[in-house]
Formats: C-alpha cells, sequence, structure tokens
C-alpha cells in the first residue's frame, strides 16, 4: 500500500478557522456576502471525507443549476481569492462523473452533488456527512429529512449549513436565537461574519455598497437576522407593539378568530377592543393533529377561565377562515357544521388575503395624532425617543410567544422568473401564517363595523325635539309620583 502526502495551500481567515474548530454534530457558517463561508464549506467537507474514508456525503443546494455553477464548481476549482480553498487535489480523486455530480476519492470517500427542489431525492441515502449551501433558500423540512439519513457506520454523522440570513427563521431558530434551549446550543452551532471579516476581498468589491438600499446592506453586507427579502411587516417593533399583560376591562369587546387545523397547525385567537380603537390580542392556542370537539371545548374552557380575559368572557364576534365551509365527502358535513355542534358559532370571515395585510399593516403602522394608550412611552433607543404624536393600534401581550415568532417572518411568496411583461400577483407565503390570518380576519371584520356614535356633535332638530319631549313626559311623571308618595306619607313635604 502506498501513501502520498498532499499539502493544501489553504489558508482560513479569522472566522473560517472558528468555524473550523467548533465541536457540535451540527454547524453553520452564516453572514453577509464573500465572507468566506463557501470557501469554508468545501474545506470542511474534504477535510472531514479525508479523516473518515469511505464516508457517503451529499453536497446540496436548492436547484441543480445552481449547485452545478457555484457551489459544485468551487468545490472541484477552487475560489478565486488569495489564501482561499483551491479545490480537490486531481490526485485524490479516483472516479469523476460530472454529469451525474459524483466523485470517489481514493480513499473510498463518495460525494453526490443533489438538488433539494424535491424532499423525496434524499429519502434512499444512507449518509455519513452532508453539506448545505445557502440553506435559508431550503425548507426546514428537507433539514429535518437529513437527520434520518445519517445513519452511517464509521463516519462523522455531522452536517454543515452555510447561508445567508432571512430573519428568524428556521436557521436562525436553530442556530442563532439566544434563547434557544442548552441542548440546541451544544448541538448546533455557529459563526457568523459580515463581509469586512474576510480580508482577501479586493479592495474595489466594497465600492458598490454605498448605492444599496439599507435592508439589503444590513442583511448581506452586515448579517442583520432582522431584516429579509420579502418582509411583509415592516412596521413591527417588539419594543413598541409588544407589552405586559393586565386584566382587561369587562366593558371592552371580545372577539375571536378560529383557523382551522387538523392535519396541519389550527388556531384560535382573541383580541379586544378599548374605547378609544386599539386592538389587543391578548391569547391564542395553537397545535396541530387535534379534531374539532377539541378545539371547541379548549375554546369554550379559555373563555370560562378567571384570567386576563375572564372570567365568563362575552365574545362579541366569532370568525372562522372560508375553508371551514368545505364539506367532508363521508358525511356532507362541514367545518363550521362540526362547531355548532359542540356549542361554538362562528361566522364565515373574510376571503381576501390582501385585505388582511393591509388592515394588520394599518393596526401596526403608528398613525399621527392618535395617543398611546397608556400614556407616553420611551422605546430603548440612544438617545430614548418618547412617544408624543403617534402611535400603533395593535398591542400583543407578552405572553402570546407564538404570533411575535410568525408576525416578522410573515413574507411574500418568492416569484419565479419569467419574461412576461405583466408582473405576477403578489401572495403571501402559506407557512406559519395561522395566528397571523385570525389577527386579519378580526381587524378586517372590526373595521367593518360602523363608527361609534359620538356624544360630541350636535343632535339633529329631530332628535333634539324628540329628546326634549322625553324629558318633559319624565319631569311630569316624576311630580306626580312624588305628590302621591306625600299624601300617603312616606316623603316628606320638601319635595
Amino acid at each position: 500500500m502506498t501513501t502520498a502526502t498532499l499539502k493544501l495551500t489553504y489558508n482560513p481567515n479569522k472566522k473560517q478557522s472558528e468555524a473550523h474548530v467548533l465541536a457540535a454534530k451540527f454547524r453553520g457558517f452564516c453572514g453577509g456576502w464573500g465572507n468566506g463561508k463557501t470557501s469554508w464549506g468545501c474545506a470542511e467537507t474534504f477535510t472531514r471525507l479525508v479523516e473518515y474514508p469511505g464516508t457517503r456525503c451529499i453536497i446540496a443546494r436548492k436547484t441543480r443549476p445552481e449547485l452545478r455553477a457555484t457551489t459544485w464548481d468551487m468545490l472541484i476549482h477552487g475560489d478565486t481569492q488569495d489564501g482561499a480553498w483551491p479545490g480537490i487535489p486531481p490526485q485524490i480523486i479516483r472516479q469523476y462523473n460530472k454529469s451525474d455530480l459524483f466523485i470517489e476519492l481514493w480513499n473510498g470517500s463518495q460525494i453526490y452533488g443533489l438538488p433539494l427542489d424535491d424532499p423525496k431525492k434524499i429519502e434512499n441515502y444512507n449518509l455519513g456527512l452532508f453539506w448545505i449551501d445557502q440553506a435559508e433558500e431550503v425548507e426546514e423540512e428537507i433539514f429535518i429529512k437529513f437527520h434520518g439519513r445519517l445513519r452511517q457506520h464509521s463516519s462523522p454523522r455531522e452536517g454543515l449549513f452555510t447561508f445567508n440570513p432571512a430573519g428568524h427563521n428556521w436557521l436562525w431558530r436553530y442556530f442563532i436565537n439566544p434563547k434557544r434551549s442548552s441542548k440546541y446550543k451544544q448541538t448546533y452551532k455557529c459563526i457568523e461574519a459580515t463581509t469586512f471579516d474576510n480580508p482577501n476581498l479586493p479592495p474595489d468589491y466594497f465600492d458598490a455598497f454605498a448605492n444599496l438600499p439599507d435592508h439589503w446592506y444590513q442583511r448581506f453586507i452586515m448579517g442583520s437576522h432582522e431584516v429579509f427579502v420579502g418582509q411583509i411587516f415592516t412596521d413591527w417593533n417588539p419594543d413598541l407593539h409588544v407589552i405586559q399583560p393586565f386584566r382587561i376591562p369587562s366593558s371592552w369587546e371580545r372577539w375571536c378568530a378560529i383557523d382551522p387545523g387538523i392535519r396541519h397547525e389550527g388556531c384560535a385567537a382573541w383580541i379586544a377592543r378599548d374605547p378609544m380603537g386599539n386592538a389587543f390580542y391578548y391569547r391564542e392556542i395553537l397545535e396541530a393533529g387535534q379534531t374539532i370537539e377539541w378545539w371547541a371545548a379548549e375554546i369554550l374552557s379559555a373563555e370560562a377561565e378567571h384570567d386576563i380575559g375572564g372570567p365568563d368572557e362575552d365574545i362579541y364576534r366569532r370568525l372562522i377562515g372560508p375553508e371551514a365551509r368545505q364539506k367532508s365527502q363521508t358525511d356532507g358535513r362541514s367545518v363550521i357544521d362540526l362547531y355548532h355542534e359542540y356549542g361554538v358559532y362562528p361566522e364565515i370571515a373574510d376571503r381576501d388575503p390582501g385585505a388582511r395585510i393591509s388592515r394588520i399593516t394599518e393596526y401596526l403602522r403608528p398613525k399621527p395624532g392618535h395617543l398611546h394608550p397608556f400614556g407616553q412611552m420611551a422605546i430603548p433607543h440612544d438617545p430614548p425617543v418618547e412617544i408624543v404624536d403617534a402611535a400603533p393600534r395593535l398591542y400583543v401581550f407578552s405572553s402570546c410567544e407564538k404570533i411575535q415568532e410568525y408576525l416578522p417572518q410573515y413574507r411574500w411568496r418568492p416569484q419565479r422568473l419569467n419574461y412576461s411583461e405583466e408582473e405576477p400577483p403578489e401572495k403571501p407565503r402559506k407557512k406559519d401564517d395561522h395566528n397571523v390570518d385570525c389577527l386579519g380576519h378580526m381587524l378586517v371584520a372590526l373595521d367593518d363595523l360602523p363608527p361609534l356614535a359620538d356624544d360630541s356633535e350636535p343632535p339633529s332638530p329631530e332628535q333634539q325635539f324628540l329628546d326634549e319631549h322625553f324629558e318633559h313626559e319624565v319631569g311630569i311623571a316624576v311630580q306626580r309620583q312624588a305628590v302621591r308618595g306625600y299624601r300617603q306619607g312616606r316623603i316628606p313635604s320638601a319635595v
């Protein structure tokens, strides 16, 4: 048996070096453009395949053209920057099928290039390693399926992820969220780097950044997770909209909305409206795999409980999504029919997602001249900013954690490029949206009601005549009752 010594010219920068020594089953490299994450992914993958002979590995990206033109090309031919990944040395490759994106090394390790546009493509693999490049482009379902593929003996059984920030998505929850559990922090580790952390970029590369929109600069250069392309509710500010729970006055209207979900996640949500027209999102229930009987019982139990909204809440209106009209093919009953059988009587809500998005946006956006319900409030900035002449009309109780997670992640569905002169209609992505839909249903219906009467407006002549006549007749009746009582000795003559 002969051995050979190969020396790679790879010289990792500071952030890449930190990522190479991460000790975790799943490791990530995240951040802005050109920070060296793909070069790191190539080097890390190759190193593990050399250390563990016979390992089967998948290198993946969302589509085959992107995989072939970027990630796979860099794996084979290397990066163009000084000191970056130089490409797999040809001497160590025993077999290379360019059309099938397959490589076998001399130590028996195998690399499969695989697009992830269809989750079923990974179901038949028995893996020891995988790397997903531009992981923000794929769904969490793909990640979960890869978990089940890591079962090869005598292999590292690890996963690598390189990605750009895309808000508080599934990658953020696993790798970045500072509130994630200690187990997650041990299992999922990530290095974050801005574009400026890569010293090997040419100087003129940075010149174009001055013309970028601010949200692009924050996301793709500075690596911010708070902004992303396609975000719908850009006015959401937890420092402004999230408040501590309080006992809702019994005189306030209470509304409830239901988003049916049996196989998928369903939701019931509640808001209260104060006399100033503010909406307070104060309770939510989200569950998957539950029956209508379970949902009806949970809704009625929540409203009967002695808590911030109750006890025995009087619900002004109940709403349910239009899909509740669909009838079962077995017994002909619809979802709304079943709710009626179990004592919950919602009415069908609106069908237009655009109207719901518009109404939520209106309530989130600070309105000039609208007073904050709790007076002036300081938002934590440096220096602090006081709300004095504008405030939103929507507030979320801090106990409602799911709406705080889903609302800022609600985004437009990505549009495929085409050659039509007409732009396709924008549609929101149908994921993690059940409580958002409930909120939208309630706000649309709430503002469709006629405005409350304003007592400060002068009455019409006809109304004024009726009021004066009524007061005159009441006065006569009171006098007659007083005289009758005096004659019977029940009230003093001073009356």
